[in-house]
């Protein structure tokens, strides 16, 4: 689907590398903090849509997003200037481990490129620097964190378990600790698809909060916690 029509803007998604898929949208609308903050950036917004996702629910925030490949930046900051929230989103063609800016963020979120040593594309580097961390690893992406967040911030990262235990060393070797873990599966009883974790800093031995949310119950039918959260997003419901 080249144009998704969400219920209240529309993603053009033509060009971009990175389509959208049902985890991030989820990831998008889960995502909890306070309701007064006042600044966000996406890191690797792609098409737009969790930046378009963040604007819809919270009306005060300014959202930056940062976007390293040419051709999704154009295609988002089409998106961005069509939607009724042009006013409060700024996509920026920048290379996140150079990006530093005056002032820091009270959020940052990202669905980053996570598959290492897999097989690639040989014609669509585009593709190949969406999906896998040639370019962000791991450690880039913690460090980049630390330096653009203000003290009391929040980091909210979508990643594959296996894939998040590791990024979770990383951050806690720069003092930040997880604070909130949420996990998506497909049913009840499917493995985990993916985690939605918060990293606060200097939040040392703290019981962690776990959630779950199931796209689908034992009929198949939409679960009630994916209608809950992607009631006000999508078409359908």
């Amino acid at each position: 689907m080249s144009v998704f029509q969400f219920k209240e803007f529309l993603v053009d998604q033509k060009q971009s590398p990175a389509k959208i898929t049902t985890d991030a949208t989820v990831f998008a609308a889960s995502i909890q903090t306070s309701s007064n903050f006042k600044r966000a950036l996406e890191i690797g917004t792609g098409t737009g849509v969790l930046s378009l996702m963040l604007a819809q629910r919270f009306h005060q925030a300014q959202i930056d997003a940062v976007e390293i490949n040419p051709v999704a930046f154009e295609e988002s900051k089409r998106n961005f200037k069509n939607s009724k929230w042009e006013s409060r989103l700024k996509v920026l063609l920048a290379d996140f481990k150079q990006y530093r800016t005056n002032h820091k963020y009270d959020l940052i979120f990202s669905n980053p490129p996570f598959f290492h040593n897999n097989l690639q594309s040989q014609t669509n580097q585009g593709k190949n620097t969406a999906y896998h961390t040639n370019h962000l690893s791991f450690n880039s992406l913690a460090t980049g964190l630390d330096q653009n967040l203000a003290e009391a911030g929040e980091v909210h990262i979508m990643l594959p378990s296996y894939e998040m235990s590791l990024f979770e060393e990383e951050m806690k070797s720069l003092g930040f600790q997880c604070t909130r873990s949420t996990a998506l599966r497909h049913q009840v009883e499917s493995k985990i698809i993916r985690f939605f974790n918060v990293f606060e800093r200097g939040k040392t031995e703290i019981k962690k909060e776990t959630a779950e949310i199931y796209l689908r119950d034992e009929n198949n039918n939409f679960h009630p916690s994916y209608i809950k959260l992607m009631k006000d997003f999508l078409t359908i419901f």
